[in-house]
């Protein structure tokens, strides 16, 4: 059983590098959609398809190799990302594809203003060599006669131009967010007051794509397009958004959730039966009488063989109580999240001055709570 994959809506396909290569549920959903696009054009014969005309079958065949194609090219485009930040020293937690393009994770934030740079034009770059590569391709496939892999390599090379010019737009978390980021982290030395006008630039331009959604479906009648840009605006606008609000948490205290928490004497067949699917997180906090025994992750807890469950303590799986496994709620933010993506748990208990567990901090679940 995999409870990682049960909770995350993500299934892990791949390891390249050491890096885990995850997928979103939703996306091959948006995998689908395109194949069918694309097989719809080689049927029709469109403009970029006009010298190929294909039955069902073959439309479907070229319409999913191209789709997988594109996909590819994101994922080369994201491990770009990873590769650049190993080469500074920062490791990558993972990286995702989901419905509108692709995430890679990383476990902390660069350490200065090169560094990001370097990491943020990782991508575009990797994604127009892709471009450069597919329409050198669709060249030497038109002088050999292969008109269909000619028209599918125009499709994928027009695609990475287009990923590569629109992450460069000056919003972030855009690549061309992190890049404007960069600039001003150098040319102010305020990496937090860099992100937010960053992210104030992700917000107008999704804005903008909502806008522009807006015009299609109701101007150009173009519903398709139309939904998509405007889908693509509220994934950019609401992630832009969450960044600025994020600035606003200062403590560990500010960002913490309930104090959920696990009996030690627990065991874990009780946990993943009677608990687990109350509480979808990968992590949680193992106290009795408000006092920290430990943190059980479900990253752990998926080594443990099932038919054991029943005869095993949580005590017994969990990490024992280490300085790196939880803060005072006075903690900064900053420095909280630090040790949380550091300490391989992903999580930190809040422990106040009298030894009470008083919350718990998972990484990419921040409380989104703006001060008054």
């Amino acid at each position: 059983m995999n409870l990682l994959g049960l909770f995350r809506r993500q299934i892990q396909v791949a390891r390249v590098s050491g890096i885990p290569v995850r997928i979103d549920y939703r996306w091959f959903v948006v995998f689908a959609l395109s194949a069918w696009v694309i097989a719809a054009s080689f049927r029709a014969g469109t403009t970029v398809t006009q010298f190929v005309q294909l039955g069902e079958p073959a439309a479907w065949a070229v319409g999913i190799a191209t789709t997988f194609a594109l996909f590819l090219s994101i994922f080369g485009h994201e491990l770009s990302h990873a590769l650049l930040a190993r080469a500074e020293g920062i490791e990558s937690d993972e990286i995702v594809l989901h419905p509108f393009g692709g995430l890679t994770r990383l476990r902390r934030e660069p350490d200065n203003p090169r560094a990001e740079f370097r990491i943020a034009i990782a991508g575009p770059s990797a994604s127009f060599l892709i471009g450069v590569a597919a329409l050198a391709g669709f060249y030497l496939s038109k002088l050999a006669g292969l008109d269909t892999l000619a028209a599918s390599l125009s499709i994928v090379g027009f695609w990475n131009f287009t990923i590569a010019a629109s992450n460069l737009l000056p919003g972030y978390p855009l690549d061309g967010g992190r890049v404007l980021r960069a600039f001003l982290w150098k040319k102010t030395g305020q990496l937090e007051d860099a992100t937010r006008v960053a992210s104030l630039g992700g917000q107008l331009i999704g804005g903008a794509l909502i806008v522009f959604g807006v015009w299609f479906y109701v101007r150009m009648a173009d519903p398709f397009m139309g939904l998509w840009l405007a889908l693509v605006g509220f994934f950019l606008f609401d992630a832009a958004r969450s960044v600025v609000r994020r600035k606003s948490l200062q403590t560990a205290g500010d960002a913490m959730t309930a104090p959920l928490s696990v009996e030690p004497e627990a065991t874990v067949g009780h946990f993943v039966d009677n608990f687990l699917p109350l509480h979808r997180q990968e992590a949680f906090a193992v106290a009795r009488a408000q006092r920290l025994h430990g943190i059980l992750t479900l990253r752990d807890l998926k080594e443990l063989p099932r038919e054991r469950w029943h005869t095993t303590l949580v005590r017994d799986v969990m990490r024992p109580v280490a300085p790196d496994l939880f803060v005072a709620p006075q903690t900064p933010l900053d420095r909280a999240e630090r040790l949380m993506n550091e300490n391989g748990a992903g999580a930190l208990a809040v422990v106040n001055g009298a030894g009470e567990l008083v919350g718990l901090l998972l990484r990419g679940r921040i409380k989104r709570r703006v001060k008054s």
